[in-house]
């Protein structure tokens, strides 16, 4: 009976490490000609769905029955280009295995596709006028040799494999231990503790079947700071020098509409920047980057080009106080 003690947890463990599992050992991003690639591979062939989100445009990959191999959860240095940053994890764990990419975009794209591949899952993205990316790679992990459970009837034998999958469930428990019980272990000292408040931040995406899932769930601590004298994390507001006689180029990001006027047949709108400096512009008139296109009575239109790309802006009318 002592025996069968140490045999039973081993036996209720052994359909998860059997189980059908794959790993994910790499990601890469490349373009030829219009495209950007993204090559995400694996040690087996992958099974897969697609998810996006509009707001912010995230395009991602749900991976089941895998293993995420990688060696960090985020990839915030990557090439100039549509893809902003790569984020990775273990969505859920064993015995439900799934891994999850995501994609930070710039804008979400018009055109693109996900497919299987020998290799994995390649989704390509139509990208004209953004800049060329020869290669970028997390870097290839192999994935681990597939854990193997000797059977031998010593009882000796059996005894040292149980402290193994002990450890094994520690692990477990630990990586998915809760953010509030995460604050107590790290024992933050009372002072601070005072100033701080969780935020739950959750997002939605929308799959390939038009199915609403939640995509990802984030339980952060806000910190409430307040400087003495000058604060040094806030930068300088931005000045630009123009010659004496000369109006600056104004800066569409940098302005608000605080009136509209007609003029004629057209109207025009009284802007200013965050420093005060006022601007007349109308229909036509040239912006950093870009021209005014229209003017309502509610609004200034611009279209600023950026990567090859016009991106349409409208600033209202501020409302007063």
């Amino acid at each position: 009976m002592k025996i069968w003690k140490y045999i039973l947890p081993i036996l209720l463990l052994c359909p998860v490490l059997l189980c059908a599992q794959y790993y994910i050992v790499e990601i890469s991003i490349h373009t030829a000609l219009d495209t950007t690639y993204v090559q995400i591979f694996t040690n087996d062939v992958a099974d897969f769905k697609k998810f996006y989100i509009d707001n912010p445009p995230k395009l991602g990959v749900d991976f089941f029955g895998a293993i995420y191999n990688l060696d960090k959860k985020e990839y915030l240095k990557v090439p100039p280009g549509i893809i902003m940053a790569v984020r990775g994890s273990q969505y859920k764990s064993a015995p439900d295995n799934v891994a999850r990419i995501v994609l930070d975009l710039v804008e979400m794209p018009k055109n693109y596709d996900v497919r299987s591949h020998p290799e994995g899952v390649m989704i390509a993205i139509h990208t004209p006028g953004y800049p060329p990316v020869e290669k970028w790679t997390t870097g290839r992990i192999e994935a681990p040799e597939a854990a193997v459970i000797e059977t031998t009837e010593t009882t000796e034998v059996v005894e040292e494999a149980v402290p193994e999958s002990v450890v094994t469930e520690t692990v477990a428990v630990k990586d998915t231990i809760s953010p509030e019980v995460a604050l107590e272990v790290e024992e933050i000292p009372e002072e601070l503790a005072v100033y701080m408040r969780p935020e739950t931040l959750t997002y939605k995406g929308v799959t390939a079947d038009q199915e609403t899932i939640e995509v990802a769930k984030y339980i952060r601590n806000m910190v409430l700071y307040n400087p003495r004298g000058d604060d040094p994390f806030v930068a300088p507001k931005p000045t630009k020098e123009a010659p004496i006689g000369k109006e600056p180029v104004p800066i569409v990001e940098k302005l608000s509409v605080v009136g509209i006027v007609r003029m004629g047949e057209k109207n025009v709108a009284l802007m200013q920047d965050e420093s005060g400096f006022g601007f007349v512009i109308m229909p036509g008139d040239t912006v950093e980057d870009g021209i005014c296109t229209a003017v309502t009575d509610t609004s200034a239109k611009f279209d600023l080009v950026e990567f090859g790309q016009v991106r349409k802006v409208e600033i209202p009318l501020v409302k007063p106080k």
